[in-house]
């Protein structure tokens, strides 16, 4: 038995084993009190740590290979926060007003610092309290006049408190085999990063870095969301058969990935991938995907500038072109108050997740939207391009996007600038007001998509990263399953498809309910494309709509649960243990 079992969030699937590795200097920080005569010294002496930091950054920088190019921007930001006045500032007047040390100081500040961020509803930004983070570690390394590790030579798991881009640029990831981190989420940087060079990792691991110890081997369960630290004879045994067996399915999927997505009994869906730049693309084409579900515009605006029209027109072109003739959807401009504050001053909000986001920000912001779609109307002509609306609560937002991309329709055309007309224009449905109007939205669009994780966010009335709630996050709730059937029904009434585009539809479980409710395509990181292509082509629609429809008929999330796992088992057997599932593990508190 292994001598620790830890959990955490899986974000990029499979199975490591090695030994742990800390990627910073573990030892705690110095707290001590100072006289007023070393004040001005220790400011001096975190000023010179910082400028060290933005020195070293900007190396790394400048090393970042061309496949990776997209880590600059995140690089560059983290040297801006290494002078950032509300950072620097900070630490410099806690040093004076408190009489501490320079180390202190700064622990205070950064911790302060991504307890703001992390109070924040949007996940995307939660998640940037690891730029922070890793700032702050990197200054108090400087301080302690600890030198940047190289990478060991053989196997080794990754741990660190948080893990960032410019952190990895300087290792040799040949010698990584999994990744380990206190911090983070889904859309965090060791998220995406590790999903890109698909390696094992989980995130968020409560205890991580108190129970680990340099050396110690060490297994990474990125499918089942565990960490086994100290694993006995047995343990390392049956994980190295799991994972010979997961990495020939992974292969076997991958193979296959060009293989339409098509149940037993003949019914097709379309598997799409979720994309966020078009540096993704090859892990797009590899992935088999029947075009991109979700293209995340925002990313691009939040590097400190607002990107001018010909920036957008030369990114979506780009990724139109690469991927046609499959079909990009384009999700327009998602951000909220808070998501902005680094390209522009923003009005504050107490609550952003009800504020002025999404579809409202935007036709608040009309000078920014408008850019956004003449940059996307331009680029439609390039291949094979969709709009799709976040954050839809009523008809008269769809309506003002129509009479807008009408009249930039005319502007373009007396510019005699190429342009598509008439892209198809779809909207999110992630609020309830939407789910309640949906037949309405359907006859006003040209198609549907579902945002399960806000969906379920707004449905239950929660923050689901707030741990005394996050049990109400359940997919299975009656109310969830039912808005899904109204939606899909709806859509389809108005002869349009309708997909899905949240985690819901990487969930095996989930994937197999709304087969079952007859959706018409879903869409995930590209990573799990091949394995729901897979998964998809083992399934019958007449046992998804069985048990779609017991699952409707069900008021008890129990029952569902072991009605969805009996159904699975029965059709996938043991490779139900390779599909990353959250629904089958969720209990109640």
């Amino acid at each position: 038995m292994a001598r620790a079992v830890l959990f955490g969030i899986p974000v990029s699937p499979g199975i490591a084993i090695g030994t742990v590795r800390f990627m910073h200097d573990m030892r705690q920080s110095e707290e001590r009190h100072i006289p007023s005569e070393e004040i001005p010294q220790e400011q001096i002496a975190l000023r010179a740590a910082a400028a060290g930091v933005r020195t070293a950054l900007a190396q790394t920088m400048r090393n970042v290979p061309e496949e990776l190019a997209e880590y600059r921007d995140v690089i560059a930001a983290q040297m801006e926060l290494a002078r950032d006045p509300k950072l620097l500032n900070a630490a410099l007047a806690r040093i004076e007003r408190k009489g501490i040390c320079a180390a202190w100081a700064l622990d205070l500040t950064i911790e302060e610092l991504c307890e703001l961020f992390r109070g924040m509803d949007d996940p995307y930004l939660r998640d940037r309290a690891q730029d922070i983070r890793a700032v702050g570690l990197r200054i108090r390394e400087c301080l302690a006049g600890v030198l940047p590790r190289e990478a060991d030579k053989g196997p080794s798991l990754l741990v660190a408190e948080d893990l960032s881009p410019a952190d990895v640029m300087e290792l040799d990831l040949k010698g990584v085999l999994g990744i380990l981190t206190v911090e983070g989420g889904p859309t965090s940087h060791t998220a995406i990063l590790s999903r890109g060079l698909r390696i094992p990792a989980l995130v968020g691991i409560t205890g991580l870095l108190e129970t680990a110890n340099e050396n110690e081997p060490a297994i990474v369960d990125g499918l089942s969301g565990r960490v086994l630290l100290g694993p006995d004879a047995a343990d390392l045994a049956h994980y190295t058969a799991r994972r010979d067996e997961y990495s020939r399915w992974v292969q076997q999927t991958r193979r296959n990935a060009c293989w339409p997505a098509e149940m037993c009994d003949g019914v097709r869906v379309r598997a799409q991938a979720n994309l966020e730049s078009p540096d993704e693309l090859p892990g797009f084409a590899e992935s088999g995907a029947d075009g991109v579900g979700l293209y995340r515009t925002e990313f691009a605006y939040l590097k400190g500038e607002l990107p001018t029209e010909e920036e957008l027109f030369r990114e979506y072109a780009a990724v139109v072109a690469k991927a046609a003739p499959q079909r990009v959807v384009f999700r327009t401009l998602d951000v909220g108050a808070d998501k902005m504050l680094r390209s522009q001053a923003s009005l504050k909000e107490p609550n952003p997740a009800l504020g002025l986001r999404g579809i409202r920000f935007c036709l608040r912001h009309q000078g920014i939207f408008r850019t956004q779609l003449r940059a996307l109307l331009r680029a439609g002509v390039a291949g094979n391009a969709a709009l799709l609306l976040p954050m839809i609560s009523g008809l008269g937002e769809v309506q003002s996007v129509r009479r807008i991309l009408r009249e930039l329709h005319e502007e373009l055309q007396a510019q005699n600038l190429a342009h598509a007309t008439g892209l198809p224009l779809g909207v999110m449905i992630e609020t309830p007001a939407a789910v309640l109007i949906c037949d309405v939205l359907a006859r006003e669009c040209d198609f549907l998509s579902i945002g399960t994780n806000d969906l379920i966010h707004y449905l239950m009335a929660i923050d689901r990263n707030n741990r005394h709630v996050a049990y109400l996050n359940e997919p299975l709730h009656p109310a969830v399953m039912r808005s899904l059937k109204r939606i899909i029904d709806a859509g389809h009434r108005e002869g349009i498809g309708v997909s899905v585009c949240g985690e819901l539809a990487a969930d095996p479980c989930g994937l197999a309910i709304l087969l079952g409710m007859g959706v018409d395509a879903v869409s995930a990181a590209p990573c799990f494309v091949p394995g729901i292509k897979h998964m998809i082509r083992q399934l019958r629609a007449s046992t998804c709509q069985e048990l779609a429809h017991s699952i409707l008929m069900s008021t008890d999330v129990q029952t569902c649960r072991h009605m969805v796992r009996e159904k699975l088992h029965q059709s996938l057997g043991p490779e139900l243990a390779f599909h990353t599932t959250s629904l089958l593990g969720q209990s109640q508190p």
